[in-house]
Parts: structure tokens; C-alpha cells; sequence
């Protein structure tokens, strides 16, 4: 009986402390700090939660907004302008007058800077000329 008063005795006791993470097991990762920060919660409440000194996860939350900063001011701005290629309208057809056929005009939006008169299919009532657009050179 005394034996088995032993045993129970020291199943309990490990039981009970195998409950409760030792602190070697309990710190989160930077991985799970930077998440909780990213949901809104305090330096304190994630220190609280991980069982970690608050100022160790100040640390990794400082350092991964100074990493984004050094990154974005390092990135070359990403937004390129694409200029129209050789061919691309640059207007609908329309009857806007006349204008002699392979008229050119600078045009920004075209790469090679220069848009072309062509004609369209079709005519302009009342004096039947052809309607005609722009496109890139």
C-alpha cells in the first residue's frame, strides 16, 4: 500500500508540473511576436502571453519596423509607366475634318513619341469624307 501511496504520489506531482510550461518552452517565436503585434496587441499583453521579458519583445517588434522602413526606402519605385506600341490607337474614329493622311503629331503616350492620321472605313455625311483616327507610329 505504502508503494503504491509512492507512485501515485509522484504521477501526481509530475502531472501537475507538466501542466505548467517551463519558461525555456514558453518564449514565441519572432514569427508569433510580430503576429500578435500585426492584431493589435500591446508589447505587455505579448510578453504576458509568451512568459517573456517585455523589453526582449519590444526588441523584435522594433527591429521588424526598421527592417520594413530600410526596405521601402531602399525599393526603386515600382509603378512604371507603359508607353502604347507601334500601331495602337491613340482616339476612336471620328469625323473631326479633315487632315492629310500620315499627318504627324507628338504624342506622349506613344513609346516612339509620334502618333499617325489614318484613315477608318465609313464616311462623314454631309460631304462624305472618311472619318479618321490617330494611332502610334
Amino acid at each position: 500500500m505504502t508503494l503504491y501511496r509512492a507512485a501515485l504520489s509522484a504521477f501526481i506531482f509530475c502531472a501537475a508540473f507538466s501542466a505548467f510550461p517551463s519558461p525555456a518552452h514558453a518564449a514565441c517565436s519572432d514569427k508569433k511576436i510580430l503576429s500578435m503585434s500585426d492584431e493589435g496587441k500591446s508589447v505587455k499583453s505579448i510578453a504576458k502571453a509568451c512568459n517573456m521579458p517585455a523589453a526582449k519583445v519590444r526588441a523584435v517588434v522594433d527591429s521588424d519596423d526598421g527592417d520594413e522602413a530600410a526596405a521601402a526606402s531602399s525599393q526603386a519605385p515600382a509603378t512604371t509607366v507603359k508607353k502604347l506600341p507601334s500601331g495602337a490607337g491613340v482616339a476612336t474614329c471620328d469625323c473631326q475634318g479633315t487632315v492629310p493622311y500620315g499627318d504627324k503629331a507628338p504624342e506622349l503616350r506613344c513609346q516612339s513619341g509620334v502618333s499617325i492620321a489614318t484613315p477608318c472605313a465609313g464616311y462623314c455625311p454631309p460631304r462624305g469624307v472618311a472619318p479618321w483616327r490617330r494611332v502610334c507610329s
